[in-house]
């Protein structure tokens, strides 16, 4: 009997579920599920579902669905971060996100931003790989965004963190994060003074991550790692 893994698809069809060929190819060729077998699967929205496979193709399974639990979606947490230049990091900052329940992940081209442009559909892949590797029930939304537009968005707790020490704005207490809230993380290099200002303009508050300057991958995690703890 196959172990216990965790499946996607979000081709739901009223009591039975129908898997794409990147599915196919894990559950059946690599793991050798079989017909009738039992599986656990999410849609990626907020739904884990119990089922059993009821037909395999070449390039496709169906399974009946047997049970459904559904998660209530308790985190606001958004991070939007300027893109990083290394593909493997920033793989590695959207699969940990992914598994740390972050809500949203918006990367941003800031001044200091070196690479101009990331594969979305890569990514959503990574994340689709890490929430069936965690059991999880929730995918992030996963999308870019232009600077001027992140600072217009509206929620409860607006957030910055930056290495500028000599810059003064107001700063948010310190410890756990709770609520809707979007905190900002700069790339490499960190957000420059000027975008500083153009955040706390914008009503931004300054949260502090520590004495240590950080990577930005690792910044992800402290906040991820601080939201409802």
């Amino acid at each position: 009997m196959p172990g216990h893994f965790s499946f996607f698809t979000q081709n739901i069809q009223e009591n039975e579920a129908v898997f794409d060929e990147n599915e196919t190819r894990h559950a059946i060729q690599a793991l050798r599920y079989q017909q009738g077998n039992e599986i656990a699967f999410t849609d990626g929205l907020g739904n884990r579902y119990a089922g059993k496979i009821s037909h395999i193709e070449k390039r496709t399974f169906r399974a009946v669905i047997t049970g459904k639990k559904t998660h209530e979606d308790q985190s606001r947490l958004h991070i939007a971060v300027g893109i990083i230049k290394h593909a493997d990091r920033l793989e590695w900052l959207v699969e940990k996100c992914t598994e740390l329940g972050v809500k949203s992940i918006a990367f941003m081209q800031t001044r200091n931003a070196e690479k101009q442009r990331i594969n979305l559909e890569r990514l959503q892949k990574i994340s689709i790989a890490a929430l069936k590797q965690c059991h999880g029930y929730r995918l992030p939304e996963i999308h870019t965004i232009g600077w001027e537009e992140v600072l217009k968005e509206n929620h409860t707790n607006r957030l910055i963190c930056h290495c500028h020490d000599d810059m003064q704005m107001p700063a948010a207490p310190q410890g756990a994060l709770s609520g809707d809230c979007l905190i900002l993380l700069g790339p490499e290099g960190d957000f420059t003074a000027s975008e500083v200002e153009q955040a706390r303009s914008a009503g931004f508050v300054f949260y502090s991550l520590g004495t240590m300057i950080l990577r930005t991958e690792t910044a992800c995690m402290a906040v991820a790692a601080r939201y409802n703890v």
